[in-house]
């Protein structure tokens, strides 16, 4: 049996996008995947399609493991010779319980390495406008856990933290901020010194109320802030109303989660974000490549046009064309067919120009392009997913045209994202359908009542596919892309906010 080893990961305070490189690489390579609450669910599509994911975290109304069962837990994960990632907000060792996990884990002899994550002590007032430190206001910055254990009382020496020169952090310390702001100014903190709370640091959730220390007690509860939530104290917070900058965008303040698979969820995550929304980027379907062999037996000269429908079925069929040793000038007489944009971008990354391409894109209408283009002769070969819809093979025997089906690859829900999907709908606002395979995953996974916000779907035949699971759809995308997905979520919240 190969050893074990685990990497005790910091996952950074919540944008995926300040997870380290080598955290990513760790997600990557991991055979299982030990997650906190506070992790991005987004961090963990980079996991293999056979990582085991389990759910270490705390979450209201749920069982929660105990920290002796997680230390456990993780050194028989270990012994059993998985490369195991212990996946935990911030970094490790900033309140993160990582020394000891690192400690249990040495004495049942488990090799471990720490992997440190960016802090939410300084990335959070970062987001928010706050600088830690500043030449001409503070030199140092104290960082303090404001959260006291059941059954103990808060024990600060509140005489020495108001007496120290530099901005005060908080963390974990909403629940205690009226002692904490009073226990300050009992010991010789002035009240006026400017305060802030910050809910939900780096998320297009972040929510930053200003107030002094004598008022900010007082301010959270008019503006219902609420954890996870930290405190910063001192004279930079009034630098906020110069070097704010996170806060803006149409869409910020929305949290949208969007199901496609990894690498189509990465392209439109990457153009939502420019508009300013948490965007939860959760696959909720597996691809599972056939045996790539199946091409070699293929009489590519009998064939006059392929046909892809998805960039996934594009980049699969280059893969097992080298895989399979075949030459690919055997190909090269045939004309291409992309069902839209996106397919035929994956097409000219391999040196091959669509021939053709609908003006929207799904089946129906690659069938009525692709018709008109084909002589009596002409024979069609279609490459793509196993499971896939029957229109458009349905509509070109219909016409007369032979074609036949390879299918390069199938779809099944991915259920270890099950839990996460039940935890990101508690406060998402919009869920996007981006494939009628991820409506038949999600309606596995979860009921159709479960989620209140507001359900849109990329096309016509995802929204038909919601529509017989019970699950209404908002609003469709005119356009079948990506562009059609983004424009449609912005038109809806303008429109929201209108109303």
């Amino acid at each position: 049996m190969k050893q074990g080893k685990v990497a005790l990961v910091g996952a950074g305070p919540g944008d995926p996008g300040l997870v380290t490189k080598k955290g990513w690489q760790c997600i990557q390579e991991a055979d299982v995947i030990v997650y906190d609450a506070l992790v991005c669910p987004s961090v963990l599509n980079a996991a293999k399609p056979d990582c085991q994911l389990i759910f270490a975290g705390k979450q209201a109304g749920h069982h929660f493991k105990k920290q002796k069962e997680i230390n456990l837990m993780l050194a028989q994960l270990a012994a059993e010779g998985n490369y195991v990632v212990r996946l935990k907000g911030g970094d490790p060792f900033i309140f993160g319980r990582g020394g000891e996990e690192g400690q249990a884990l040495k004495k049942h002899n488990i090799a471990f390495e720490i992997v440190p994550g960016v802090s939410s002590c300084y990335s959070v007032p970062a987001y928010a406008g706050i600088p830690v430190t500043h030449r001409s206001y503070a030199s140092a910055f104290h960082v303090i856990t404001g959260h006291k254990q059941l059954d103990h009382q808060l024990d600060l020496d509140y005489n020495r933290l108001a007496n120290l020169d530099g901005t005060l952090i908080f963390l974990m310390s909403l629940m205690n901020l009226p002692h904490i702001a009073k226990e300050l100014i009992i010991h010789g903190k002035s009240p006026d010194i400017p305060t802030a709370v910050i809910q939900e640091g780096t998320t297009a959730r972040q929510r930053t109320v200003i107030a002094t220390l004598g008022t900010i007690a007082e301010a959270v509860k008019e503006q219902n802030i609420s954890t996870p939530s930290m405190i910063v104290i001192g004279e930079v917070v009034a630098l906020r109303d110069e070097l704010q900058w996170f806060e803006t965008g149409v869409l910020f303040g929305k949290h949208i989660v969007i199901t496609g698979t990894p690498h189509y969820n990465q392209k439109l995550a990457k153009k939502l974000r420019q508009f300013g929304p948490q965007v939860t980027e959760l696959s909720l379907i597996q691809i599972k490549e056939n045996s790539p062999y199946q091409l070699k037996h293929i009489k590519w000269e009998n064939y006059q046009w392929l046909v892809f429908t998805s960039a996934n079925g594009v980049e699969l069929f280059f893969r097992q064309i080298l895989q399979s040793n075949i030459d690919f000038r055997q190909i090269l007489p045939c004309k291409f067919a992309a069902i839209g944009n996106g397919t035929a971008y994956a097409l000219k990354k391999h040196g091959i120009f669509a021939d053709c391409i609908p003006e929207k894109f799904n089946s129906k209408h690659l069938a009525q392009a692709l018709i008109p283009m084909l002589s009596d002769t002409d024979h069609v070969l279609l490459l793509r997913a196993e499971n896939g819809s029957v229109v458009l093979p349905d509509l070109l025997q219909e016409a007369g045209i032979a074609v036949d089906t390879v299918p390069l690859y199938r779809t099944k829900p991915d259920l270890r994202k099950k839990e996460l999907l039940s935890m990101v709908l508690q406060n998402a606002d919009y869920l996007v359908f981006s494939s009628a395979s991820a409506v038949q995953a999600y309606r596995t996974m979860a009921d159709p009542n479960q989620f209140h916000g507001k359900i849109l779907s990329i096309g016509s035949v995802t929204t038909v596919a919601a529509e017989q699971c019970g699950i209404p759809i908002a609003e469709t995308a005119k356009r079948s892309d990506i562009d059609g997905v983004v424009h449609c979520l912005l038109e809806n919240a303008m429109q929201s906010k209108e109303d």
